[in-house]
């Protein structure tokens, strides 16, 4: 009897200290489908290193007050073969079993934590450094000071398609260059800078970890040892903190029972109904309107087919035009003319960061040369190429907003620095950098961009002198090991354009095009060709 007793009372008294000595984390699952939560540590240890939670399903795991260190992720679409393994399309942590003994396989959305680890504070984040699989939302229990951090939108809807085998790659796994790794001359924070993918992914969810170094405003701390909550696909009125930025929506308002309302011009429609049922000119009057409704919502579908294109395309944030007239000081700096449109000088309403906004006339058909811009630029990120901050797209209204080159173009800096003086060095180093800026074009892509336009107006100068090919309205995606391009009509500016371009006489078109734009431009760099020739062609190809 005493010894049940003693055993009675050292288990109650056990649980009292695990009660007092640990901190509770609860996972829950809102997806629609199960998910496998996977647990790695590096300091300390939890009650469970992996499990399955299936819908509507939430489980407590217990940690130690003192001190613990490690992620814990999501896995999907998991299954166990014939032989009893287990595995995971994504986050799959190579165990062969439900629970984990390593990390998972990226891409995988993680729930970093660091727990009572300085000054018995907590540091945790989101990131998506190892890309995105499920939408994640971490909220402490118990502080009204500690934030709520997550990446709640579902990036797998919008990810490039150069990134998605079945959950979204972190650029760095699946290009492998140093600039988006961090690695080799990009390894100190100096160097290696967000790229266009990583920007994506920061517009999206602001509170996660987009790249090695973007601890700045991904980390965040908690003290007085809370509780924590870890949601897998959480509903996103969550997560609506002061400084997020919600883009204004192109689609009908909801009710409060989750229908779909009809937009307003719709109303009208119904009343004709009602007034049809009562007399037959009413009925006439509603044909009409239908007719017309039919009428514009085939030319809809037409700009609706390539704002899903767009869309499909590119992962960038989209701005209204109100935003970009407001950005822009309703258009009052012009920066140039150009064939398709003119550039503003402007300022983004959330960083005061100074941006070129180039306005597309709205002449320009079906926006062919719009899409064509936005989805190659959107594809690039090197130093010798302009960076794609953001597009508009409202019908005819089409925006591209890109990095302010303080010192204009390449034309400009020969007309105003090399008339008396020719410096050899820096003409030199310009010639490199446009040519390496081509050779990233043509074989560093995911897919081959072809220019088309290379000539000293789109190439701009950055406040180093650092040249930056821009201007892709004419560019054509193929592919790498595509050596002839297809063409229906010439494309280009006269001066520059490739002799098999302008005449399919001359032999077929390839990458090569650029390269013989490239030369000359180098040749009028060097003085060999009279650029005074060309002005007045020029002149007549800006102003129309």
């Amino acid at each position: 009897m005493a010894d049940g007793l003693l055993s009675i009372f050292l288990l109650v008294f056990y649980l009292f200290i695990s009660g007092v000595t640990s901190r509770n984390i609860t996972i829950e699952n809102k997806c629609n489908y199960t998910v496998w939560p996977g647990i790695r540590s590096t300091k300390g240890s939890l009650s469970t290193t992996g499990f399955a939670l299936k819908k509507g399903e939430a489980r407590v795991i217990y940690a130690p007050s003192s001190s613990w260190t490690g992620s814990i992720w999501g896995r999907s679409f998991c299954s166990t073969n014939t032989t009893g393994g287990f595995s995971c399309a994504t986050g799959d942590c190579g165990s062969g079993k439900i629970e984990c003994s390593k990390a998972g396989t990226p891409p995988a959305t993680l729930a970093e934590f660091s727990l009572a680890s300085f000054d018995g504070k907590d540091f945790y984040d989101i990131t998506v450094v190892d890309g995105y699989n499920l939408p994640m939302l971490v909220v402490p229990q118990g502080d009204d000071t500690c934030s709520s951090v997550g990446c709640i939108v579902d990036l797998n809807m919008t990810c490039p398609r150069e990134l998605k085998p079945i959950a979204c790659m972190n650029a760095c796994q699946k290009l492998k260059l140093p600039e988006y790794c961090c690695t080799g001359a990009y390894s100190s924070p100096d160097q290696c800078k967000p790229t266009l993918y990583t920007q994506n992914f920061k517009n999206a969810c602001p509170r996660a970890y987009s790249y090695v170094f973007d601890d700045s405003s991904s980390t965040f701390t908690c003290q007085n040892s809370p509780n924590y909550v870890i949601t897998f696909c959480p509903a996103t009125t969550i997560l609506n903190t002061t400084n997020s930025s919600v883009a204004e929506s192109p689609f009908p308002a909801q009710t409060k029972n989750g229908t779909l309302e009809p937009p307003s011009e719709s109303q009208p429609t119904r009343e004709v109904t009602k007034e049809g049922k009562r007399s037959s000119a009413s009925l006439a009057v509603m044909i009409i309107i239908m007719v017309v409704l039919l009428v514009r919502a085939k030319n809809a579908r037409k700009s609706d087919r390539n704002g899903e294109n767009i869309e499909a395309v590119v992962m960038l944030k989209r701005y209204s035009y109100a935003r970009v007239k407001k950005m822009t000081n309703s258009f009052a700096h012009v920066l140039g003319k150009g064939g398709f449109g003119t550039v503003y000088k402007g300022k983004l309403p959330d960083k005061g960061q100074d941006v070129a906004v180039k306005i597309l006339k709205e002449s320009t058909g079906n926006g062919e040369e719009f899409i064509n811009e936005v989805a190659s630029m959107s594809r690039t990120s090197h130093v010798n190429i302009v960076s794609l901050l953001g597009f508009c797209y409202e019908g005819n209204k089409r925006a591209i907003i890109y990095e302010f080159m303080p010192n204009g173009s390449l034309d400009k800096f020969l007309s105003e620095n090399m008339s008396t003086q020719m410096d050899w060095e820096r003409l030199f180093d310009i010639a490199v950098g446009v040519s390496r800026g081509l050779e990233y074009l043509h074989n560093r892509c995911v897919s081959r961009i072809v220019h088309f336009d290379i000539k000293p107006q789109n190439i701009l100068m950055d406040i180093d002198l650092c040249p930056k090919i821009s201007d892709f309205g004419l560019a054509k995606l193929c592919k790498n090991k595509e050596s002839i391009i297809s063409m229906l009509d010439a494309r280009g500016t006269a001066g520059y354009i490739a002799p098999e371009v302008f005449s399919p006489n001359f032999g077929g078109v390839s990458h090569k095009s650029d390269v013989y734009s490239y030369g000359m431009v180098v040749l009028e760099m060097i003085g060999a060709r009279n650029r005074e020739k060309f002005e007045n062609s020029q002149r007549h190809e800006l102003l129309n």
